[in-house]
């Protein structure tokens, strides 16, 4: 699976971009406001169906346009056109695959990417959502099945939210009770078993990348305990009865857990150094790639974003061996010394993209 053509137009600040993409390495360089990163977030955006950085569409439609559109080409098993359209004016996003209108969940998981940049900081520092989005993108890409069980279940936290606002009685809420038990127990025993595989080979590609000095673990962190399946869930629903009515909102069930790092048995959150978080989260990264390969047996595109900033030539020659897959797209602000690594070589400028001659050295 492997990204061939990738257009744009009217989106962030590209006018029109029209790319065509080989398998290998990548490269965007360029000064920093020019527009790498929003490449890289229309990838993952034509992939995904939302972007990773806005939660408003319309902040991805270029100034003063009506519209934006995505349309990449992906190259697989089978060729397959996905498109991501968005309109200022009703606020609408249409999705198609090979022309024909779809959902989100129907677009998933034709093309996967891996995507790792500034936003890792929230996924080490932040709150706890920031490192359930990487579970849920994560589970969505590779199980159909997860990512309708979680929307089926933020729908009922939506629905019984407005009923606890209400002041609703124990027979309006348990029916929704219900419904939350049951798809709150799916969502945490598909988390909690992907985390388990997720944090055997992260702590591998951690080990490389920290030279075998550190061992990081990370463990999922279930909001009602140990159990997380349905009795459990109910328990905890009946106990925050009266917490919830109060503050008007669901208290129990996964979209309150969350993901625990440490190093050496240290919280990194708390007391970890900025290179710890930073080596931290490529290894996480890098983990996703692994598993998302050996669930579905073909690579996904890996989307490395100013990654090699914060290293040093020895360690920049070093993520990029660790990196694996058909198709990697990295930016930077220069060129990096990067050994003998073939790469393509793009340089970003106003919106706009130029070729420049390979690089091996």
């Amino acid at each position: 699976m492997w990204l061939a053509e990738l257009r744009l137009r009217n989106f962030r600040n590209y006018e029109a971009v029209d790319l065509a993409l080989d398998q290998g390495v990548l490269l965007l360089i360029g000064s920093n406001a020019q527009g790498k990163s929003n490449l890289l977030e229309a990838v993952y955006t034509a992939a995904l169906g939302r972007s990773p950085r806005v939660t408003r569409d319309v902040e991805l439609i270029r100034f003063g346009q009506d519209r934006a559109h995505i349309r990449a080409g992906v190259q697989g098993e089978r060729q397959q056109v996905l498109e991501v359209a968005f309109d200022r004016a009703t606020g609408e996003r249409r999705l198609k695959v090979n022309g024909v209108v779809v959902d989100r969940g129907q677009l998933l998981g034709r093309l996967m990417v891996v995507l790792a940049g500034p936003l890792d900081d929230e996924v080490i520092r932040g709150a706890p959502e920031y490192r359930r989005r990487v579970m849920d993108a994560a589970l969505s890409q590779v199980s159909p099945s997860y990512f309708f069980a979680l929307t089926r279940y933020t729908r009922v936290v939506r629905q019984r939210n407005r009923l606890l606002r209400a002041a609703a009685d124990g027979a309006a809420l348990a029916p929704w009770d219900e419904q939350l038990v049951d798809l709150g127990a799916v969502v945490i025993e598909r988390r909690r078993e992907f985390v388990a595989r997720l944090g055997a080979r992260a702590a591998a590609r951690h080990a490389r990348l920290a030279g075998g000095e550190e061992r990081l673990q990370i463990a999922y962190v279930c909001a009602v305990g140990e159990g997380g399946d349905r009795a459990a869930l109910a328990r905890a629903l009946a106990a925050r009865r009266q917490d919830e009515l109060r503050r008007g909102a669901s208290l129990v069930g996964p979209h309150r857990d969350d993901l625990r790092l440490t190093v050496n048995g240290v919280d990194l959150r708390a007391y970890g150094s900025r290179g710890q978080h930073h080596t931290a989260a490529l290894s996480l990264r890098l983990a996703e790639v692994d598993l998302l390969k050996e669930e579905r047996g073909e690579w996904p595109v890996v989307l490395f974003d100013d990654v090699l900033a914060h290293l040093d030539a020895a360690r920049q020659a070093l993520l990029v061996r660790e990196i694996a897959g058909p198709q990697v797209l990295l930016t930077h602000t220069e060129r990096p010394a990067l050994g003998a690594a073939p790469m393509r070589v793009l340089r970003v400028r106003t919106g706009r993209i130029v070729e420049e001659s390979g690089v091996s050295a």
